[in-house]
């Protein structure tokens, strides 16, 4: 039975600040806005907004205030909008806004790539957003060029915020911000409306990147990657340290090559709080075997960003908090291998990817396969799907270890793998995979990643490290190849099914564009 309406209720609603629409407030996010206004009694919004082709309701929250502000997302560029503000107070009292609002959004900026929409059957998607960051390519030479945008369904525009450099990974916050790291060893934290609320800052070895002091300084050599927020609202980055070697592996192509020293890049888990504070460190130096090295091991990419003779020994690009046993799930690239340890010994529980070069104790770590199995190799974003599995991008470099001879990139080629691990019989089973060799045989010599939805089980994956020339042929060099992006969502079947597929790839005009990794966002709002 529903309460009476008061009189005075029915008598006394009306606005004491009218509505007032503002689109852009940040200056950041040309495709947001926000609604402001109070009323006489508490009211529960009612935003309504529509394009000609589309007209959707704005989540407002089921809470009756007096004050209100509203954040408006969803709009596309270049289009005419209209947009309408109601009341409603708890007894079902409803006031018209009065005035309609109209605006139109701006068309994207010149220099935006296009996107191009091969496949799209939105009705059997994913529900959401798909969410990434849009980079030049290192063959472009545009080192502060960083956009991260939002498509809907139909692979359309409904966001974006120009950052002005690099982006790299991108997460969805606890409390519905986007959290992305940038090149200069960042964590920065927007909101939706294109503010920045908050930035965290690896603060030891290169101060000079932080010289404006607004950033939270964490006590961490570098931020690279990858960063994770654990269900405590703290936060897992990527930092290195460097140790000094004096017999160290020369050559990845001669076993015979003389011993010399080195200075060995590895990785460090830093899990930090909000204020910044480190909480614990995880030094793969000491978790792993230090003169175990894959091809690239040896490689200068620290050197080029400004650690002088220096080799890439491990270069971990993923890390996740397992809570089903308080453990730590890392991608560790040069080394072939995903590997988990114990949150509190550090200790290695499990290590998959070929079991060749492991020494004890780390070779009875390695888990055995199965059934028919392929190894992966140089991995990227080893996730724990829905189901308790695990899964990865498969990068496929060389497929092969040192002193094998390498697959050639024009006959290599990228997938997405899920294993099933069985801890107790320390086994692994190849489950499913999507990608090559084979129709589907596209190469990616670096970044990507995939995820398994949650709910319609599909599977989202992000080929956005495909390298080449405008007339097909394949690079495995980011520096030398033109870059280009293919991001896709297929069925979980045995025969995967393509329901969407995207490509940004401008190869004909020199225009080199990548994508480090794709997720799905449930909502604009978090």
């Amino acid at each position: 039975m529903s309460a009476a309406v008061p009189a005075f209720a029915e008598s006394q609603l009306a606005f004491f600040q009218s509505p007032a629409f503002e689109l852009n407030p940040s200056g950041h996010a040309p495709l947001a806005g926000r609604v402001c206004f109070s009323t006489s009694l508490p009211t529960r919004a009612e935003i309504e907004v529509s394009d000609g082709d589309r007209t959707w309701r704005i989540p407002t929250g089921g809470e009756f205030v007096p004050r209100h502000e509203h954040v408006v997302l969803g709009m596309r560029p270049g289009r005419a909008h209209t947009l309408t503000v109601a009341a409603v107070d708890e007894y079902g009292g409803r006031i018209e806004g009065g005035e309609v609002f109209e605006f139109e959004t701006d068309p994207l900026p010149e220099d935006f790539p296009r996107f191009e929409v091969r496949v799209g059957k939105p009705g059997r998607m994913e529900p959401g957003f798909t969410v990434f960051g849009i980079r030049k390519s290192a063959f472009s030479g545009a080192k502060y060029y960083g956009v991260i945008v939002a498509l809907d369904a139909e692979g359309e525009v409904v966001w974006y915020r120009d950052v002005g450099h690099t982006t790299g990974d991108i997460i969805r916050a606890r409390n519905g911000n986007i959290i992305y790291l940038s090149f200069d060893h960042k964590a920065v934290e927007l909101d939706m409306l294109g503010n920045q609320v908050n930035h965290w800052a690896a603060a030891r070895r290169w101060p000079d990147l932080h010289r404006d002091g607004t950033a939270v300084p964490v006590d961490a050599e570098a931020f690279h990657h990858e960063i994770f927020e654990t269900e405590d609202g703290n936060f897992l980055v990527l930092s290195i340290e460097v140790r000094e070697y004096r017999d160290y592996p020369a050559s990845e192509t001669d076993p015979d090559a003389r011993p010399r020293p080195a200075n060995a890049v590895g990785d460090v888990v830093v899990e930090f709080n909000r204020e910044g504070r480190v909480l614990n460190e995880w030094k793969l130096l000491d978790i792993l075997d230090p003169y175990r090295f894959g091809y690239d091991s040896l490689g200068g990419y620290w050197e080029q960003k400004g650690i002088p003779d220096s080799c890439d020994w491990s270069h971990t690009n993923a890390v996740v908090h397992d809570t089903r046993d308080d453990s730590l799930i890392l991608s560790v690239r040069h080394q072939d291998a995903v590997i988990k340890i114990d949150r509190a010994s550090g200790q290695v529980k499990w290590i998959l990817g070929t079991p060749d070069g492991w020494r004890e104790p780390w070779a009875g770590r390695v888990l055995k396969p199965e059934g028919p199995l392929e190894w992966q190799f140089h991995q990227h974003n080893s996730v724990i799907t829905p189901q308790g599995t695990l899964m990865l991008f498969d990068n496929g470099n060389y497929r092969a270890r040192p002193y094998e001879e390498k697959l050639p990139a024009d006959r290599n080629y990228s997938r997405v793998v899920e294993y099933d691990i069985d801890e107790e019989a320390m086994t692994v089973r190849q489950v499913w995979s999507y990608g090559g060799p084979g129709e589907e045989a596209y190469y990616c010599p670096f970044i990507c990643g995939a995820e398994a939805l949650p709910v319609t089980g599909n599977v989202l994956a992000c080929f956005g490290g495909l390298l080449g020339d405008k007339d097909g042929g394949v690079s495995e060099d980011p520096g030398r190849g033109i870059g280009s992006a293919r991001i896709v969502e297929v069925t979980h079947d045995d025969d995967p099914e393509v329901l969407f597929e995207l490509f940004l790839d401008q190869r004909d005009e020199n225009k080199g564009w990548d994508v480090y990794r794709a997720v799905r966002f449930a909502s604009l709002y978090g």
